[in-house]
């Protein structure tokens, strides 16, 4: 029995943390794992009424997967992020506002999504990334150097709405009164107002991206975001961005779907906690 719990003790001591990147979005919390074996994934669901509580609920089911290891983990969040690590205004998960995480690493996800992208771009290269989820999230590096936080979603589009109004997944299933799947289910069968409806966001988030080429002339811009995988949405955020953008800076401009699009801002608070 004591070498047993030797033994348990000296591999605890000996084995180094697992570093965890997580990534808590409007809909999802997903964690992504660097552990010897090779990377894990979880996935838990979120929602408005998620809680710091049900946030250690689910890491606690990941740690005592991982166990005996220790883990350490970098955390990204649909909001802004003080210098002390505590989240601030937070529309899509509400009861997060002023919560201060355990974490090595606390920063706004379209940052971390960045920092996942950033790692595949030129040094010193002018790039951006822009998410289109729950909400829209982007941030950008100009000829290498990190702009603070940016609320693109928050960008006018029209008299009165903005781009998280219009463009924003969260947007598009309220304005239809469906689910997700409900929504992919009818643009399979491509029902005109489904259509139409995803047309428009579509377009919607097409302008934001032109504008960010119009102000700020990037080279690479990448995309991310479960709202890009509705049918015809993608078609029509291009289309737009064409429309939009200075034909000589969107001829200057790769607009792409970033590598690994689902995993990229657990993937970027992975590599802030590294």
């Amino acid at each position: 029995m004591y070498w047993t719990l030797w033994h348990a003790t000296l591999t605890m001591i000996s084995m180094p943390p697992i570093p965890l990147g997580v990534d808590l979005g409007g809909t999802k919390l997903q964690i992504l794992a660097e552990t010897p074996a090779g990377e894990r994934t979880w996935k838990f669901p979120t929602g408005p009424g998620f809680t710091p509580v049900d946030f250690d609920a689910h890491l606690a089911t990941v740690r005592a997967e991982l166990a005996p290891a220790e883990l350490v983990y970098g955390l990204a969040v649909p909001g802004l992020v003080n210098d002390e690590g505590v989240v601030g205004p937070c529309d899509v998960l509400p009861l997060l506002n002023g919560w201060q995480p355990r974490a090595a690493a606390v920063v706004n996800d379209g940052q971390a999504a960045l920092t996942a992208y950033a790692a595949g771009c030129a040094p010193g290269a002018t790039i951006a990334i822009v998410g289109s989820g729950t909400a829209i999230a982007a941030a950008l590096e100009i000829a290498g150097q990190r702009v603070p936080t940016t609320e693109l979603g928050y960008v006018p589009y029209g008299p009165e709405a903005t781009l998280d109004s219009v463009a924003s997944g969260a947007a598009l299933l309220a304005r239809l009164g469906l689910t997700a799947p409900e929504l992919a289910e009818r643009l399979s069968g491509h029902e005109p107002a489904a259509t139409a409806a995803v047309r428009t966001a579509g377009e919607a988030f097409g302008a934001g991206i032109a504008t960010l080429i119009n102000l700020f002339r990037p080279e690479r811009i990448g995309l991310y975001g479960g709202t890009l995988s509705y049918r015809g949405y993608l078609t029509a955020a291009l289309a737009a961005v064409d429309r939009r953008a200075l034909p000589a800076l969107r001829a200057a401009c790769r607009v792409e779907l970033a590598p690994q699009p689902d995993l990229l801002a657990a993937r970027g608070a992975l590599l802030a906690v590294r």
